[in-house]
């Protein structure tokens, strides 16, 4: 079994990606010294100048500012919404001559047909490839069954992850789900949790226990909206299931480096992540009305949202949500 982490991936929505050097590397060192066998340090996408450094992550960056951890996957994420198969051409080379060996693309059911390009590309240039199905809690089976038929005829991608993106599931979704997944695929299967119910350490426990070889956490659960499942916690929980990971680095880096970005950020459950995953409202829209706005416009905005397709976050639709009466 892998467990990855996906701190400076997903954690980034809290800071925009800036997180300082020093840290990444005392992060790196900590996953090595606690036998991680996975890391995802950001996203690799075209150059931007309003995010931070982890969301543009390059081989030139990697090799000049980062300690490389002896683990055995050291990978970007990108964003299939971003990419097209000329710019991947532009932004990886070949496996060997990269510090990294793993790529993860995310994308939506719908969209799954523009990703195979790339994803093939990036097969041949010798990656471990991964693919996330973001918002799998709402599909049909028929539906996730289809699309894991599909992607195992593409023959390019190693792991097939389900990501609770909107952080409704439960035991009962989490069986199901990889169940219709493994009527499709025959490959490696990974689950990535959100925490919107405070579920994602239990959902997590419950996809290894049916089998999932590939699971995600981060550092005091540091992720989009309400966040993920707590490495910590599952390293933990592992261990007492005879896994021999090194809990005391992990603490460590989490009570030293990470405390203080929980406390000044504020991830984690709460009622409006709770009702957005009951809802389907993306939790960008919860994210962003957090940081500003009373609690009363908030519950407002979210009625509102609950009667709209709010599964993907909207600019417009966020502004009548906040003016709704």
């Amino acid at each position: 079994m892998i467990v990855l982490d996906a701190t400076f991936r997903d954690g980034g929505y809290y800071n925009n990606w800036d997180f300082d050097l020093d840290l990444a590397n005392d992060y790196l060192i900590s996953m090595e010294k606690a036998k991680i066998d996975a890391v995802e340090i950001g996203f690799r996408s075209s150059p931007k100048k309003d995010v931070g450094k982890f969301a543009k992550v390059t081989d030139y960056f990697i090799e000049d500012n980062l300690y490389i951890p002896d683990i055995k996957y050291f990978g970007v994420m990108i964003n299939s919404a971003e990419y097209d198969y000329h710019l991947v051409r532009k932004l990886f080379c070949y496996s060997d001559e990269s510090p990294i060996n793993l790529v993860r693309s995310a994308t939506h059911f719908h969209k799954l047909d523009e990703v195979e390009i790339v994803l093939k590309h990036l097969k041949s240039l010798g990656y471990t490839v991964t693919l996330n199905l973001m918002q799998a809690a709402d599909k049909s089976y028929d539906e996730m069954r289809d699309a894991a038929k599909k992607i195992n005829r593409w023959k390019c991608v190693d792991v097939l992850y389900l990501a609770d993106s909107l952080g409704g599931m439960n035991h009962d979704s989490v069986n199901y789900s990889f169940k219709a997944l493994r009527e499709g695929w025959y490959g490696s299967l990974g689950f990535h949790g959100h925490n919107n119910k405070g579920q994602a350490l239990n959902n997590t426990l419950e996809a290894i226990d049916i089998g999932v070889e590939w699971v995600d956490g981060t550092i005091l659960g540091m992720g989009r909206g309400p966040g993920n499942t707590e490495t910590e916690y599952l390293l933990n929980e592992l261990n007492k299931r005879n896994f021999e990971f090194e809990l005391e680095p992990i603490y460590e880096l989490a009570m030293n480096c990470f405390y203080s970005l929980k406390l000044t950020h504020n991830w984690g459950p709460s009622l409006p992540y709770y009702l957005s995953a009951e809802y389907n409202i993306h939790p960008t829209y919860i994210q962003n009305m957090l940081i500003k706005y009373h609690i009363q416009t908030i519950l407002r905005a979210i009625f509102y949202l609950r009667d709209k397709d709010a599964r993907f976050f909207n600019e417009n639709l966020f502004k009548e949500a906040l003016n709704a009466e």
